[in-house]
């Protein structure tokens, strides 16, 4: 059992501790008031484009000038231009630099999306190894990428948000759990129509018997049934709500999001209904129209967010044979695809070549930059990008949403925020302020045998540390698990003094630690964020 607990005191209470903090100058200010005022005035827009010919494949050869960029219909001054090709010609590759690479504006986003509720114990190991195959073979060292799964228990559940720490993404697949699989609403369904049809669409030789309807659909079983089979219908609501959710949060990540879904699909017929089905005249469905609107909705918002779903469908063919595609999810998968600028990819037994699929058809793009407004109303601004050579096809993202007050996003929108402040070495949502963090020797008597100090000059943290503020604390173990973490909310009404000083102690096992104080501001989202490491010694 550990304890924490963290004390926020003003004044100069750590100062022989950690030294002064550094003040900018006059100059200095003076000098940085210009480029703030700048930076608040207008942002830089980043779009990334995929060119294709006639046949698909990628048309490698543009420059910044064979592009043009609408915005809200007036065009646009593009200032920034990047080329990526995984498949580059020799005379176009760079001399080798001395020096680290250059970072890149805007690289390739993953997201491995693990579907435990329509799926099966099956399904989800082969999902595992055409996830891991992915990153093995497939992940480009500045390709940024994250871990999710959704599932009827957990719901929507982030395991990593994006990194380019490719070995802590192949841990988290190789480490993610079975036992929240739940629902198993395909196979559900299948059987549903099979009673309510009377017949068995299975071959009897491979199914080994063949079922009596008076056994199987009753009266009373009847109303079993058709209480089972609404909450799969529950489940499919929930899982679009979620997706919309999701599709909203990745709302400010910049470019092209491609989300590699791992799942056999809600069945179609859940959704959609289904009309004669096994071939039976006169027993159908329609489908349900509030759940038919939600994935309607679940797909504008993916689309509007830039959200690509490649799915692979890791149902089961052998089961499939002789079945009504209709009570399968693989109709359902291909319209999400279809949708988003995606595609899909049946029979998960070939996973190999479906990741290399993915490769392709994401390996080559570019990407545009230019100034907008920098405006936070939330807005949907629509964008157009054309290309001026012929028989060219352009894919791009349609537009993008201005921020948001914080204040407005919802949870998981926050969570992801902070997630991406505690774990991210450059945020993707915003720049916070860095501060100084150490281990300092525990107090006598203390209960913890880790202490942590940080400190940061009232002139810098105030704008965070006025109203409303949350502090956490994450410690992280060499297994990249949570050991520690601590939450506490404080309202500030002033900062007298010269610095803002903060203290925690901690009770943890023997081990080398990574950890992580986050200030944040819940009506801004402004954050300051300091981290350090620690090792704690063995008894």
């Amino acid at each position: 059992m550990r304890k924490s607990f963290w004390i926020l005191s003003i004044a100069l209470v750590l100062t022989a501790v950690l030294g002064p903090a550094k003040t900018p100058s006059t100059a200095q200010k003076k000098k940085s008031d210009p480029q703030l005022q700048y930076e608040v005035q207008v942002t830089l827009k980043l779009v990334q484009v995929y060119v294709t010919d006639k046949k698909g494949n990628p048309v490698t050869g543009l420059t910044k000038e064979d592009f043009s960029v609408l915005d809200e219909g007036k065009p646009q001054t593009i200032t920034e231009f990047e080329k990526h090709s995984l498949r580059v010609e020799e005379e176009d590759q760079p001399a080798p630099s001395q020096g680290p690479p250059a970072q890149e504006l805007m690289p390739r986003k993953f997201f491995l999306l693990f579907d435990f509720a329509f799926n099966n114990a099956i399904g989800l190991e082969k999902a595992r190894k055409a996830a891991a195959h992915f990153i093995d073979e497939e992940i480009q060292p500045t390709d940024e990428v994250g871990v999710l799964s959704y599932s009827a228990i957990k719901s929507l559940k982030v395991h990593e948000f994006l990194t380019t720490d490719h070995k802590k993404v192949r841990d988290v697949v190789k480490r993610i759990g079975l036992e929240s699989i739940s629902g198993r609403a395909e196979s559900f369904e299948a059987q549903y129509w099979q009673a309510k049809t009377f017949s068995n669409p299975t071959d009897a030789t491979r199914q080994g018997s063949v079922f009596d309807p008076k056994d199987i659909f009753g009266q009373e079983a009847e109303w079993a049934w058709d209480q089972s089979r609404q909450e799969s219908k529950m489940q499919a609501h929930n899982f679009a709500l979620k997706m919309i959710d999701l599709a909203r949060a990745l709302r400010y990540v910049p470019g092209n999001k491609h989300i590699i879904l791992l799942s056999s699909g809600v069945p179609y017929s859940l959704v959609y209904g289904v009309q004669s089905p096994n071939g039976k005249i006169g027993v159908e469905e329609f489908g349900e129209f509030w759940l038919a609107q939600k994935f309607e909705d679940m797909l504008k918002e993916l689309s509007a967010t830039n959200c690509s779903i490649y799915a692979i469908d890791t149902h089961d063919l052998a089961a499939s044979i002789g079945g009504d595609l209709k009570f399968a999810g693989a109709s359902s998968l291909q319209k999400i695809t279809s949708a988003t600028g995606g595609k899909y990819f049946g029979n998960v037994n070939n996973y190999e070549q479906h990741v290399e699929k993915i490769q392709e058809l994401t390996g080559c793009y570019y990407v545009l930059g230019y100034y907008v407004d920098d405006k936070w109303d939330g807005a949907y601004r629509k964008i157009k990008v054309e290309v001026g050579r012929p028989d060219c096809s352009v894919i791009a993202q349609k537009g993008y949403f201005n921020p948001k007050p914080f204040k407005e996003y919802n949870g998981l929108e926050r969570m992801l925020h902070l997630i991406d402040l505690a774990l991210s070495e450059d945020p993707l949502f915003q720049a916070p302020l860095r501060f100084p963090m150490q281990v300092v020797p525990c107090a006598a008597g203390a209960k913890g045998n880790l202490c942590l100090a940080a400190q940061a000059s009232v002139e810098d943290i105030r704008e965070i540390m006025t109203g409303p503020v949350e502090m956490i604390t994450v410690i992280f173990d060499e297994k990249e698990d949570i050991a520690a973490f601590k939450k506490s909310q404080v309202k500030v009404s002033s900062l007298p003094g010269e610095r803002v000083s903060f203290g925690g102690s901690f009770s943890l096992p023997a081990g080398a630690y990574k950890c992580r104080f986050v200030v944040r501001n819940l009506e801004t989202g402004r954050a300051a964020v300091g981290a350090t490491s620690a090792v704690v010694a063995g008894q």
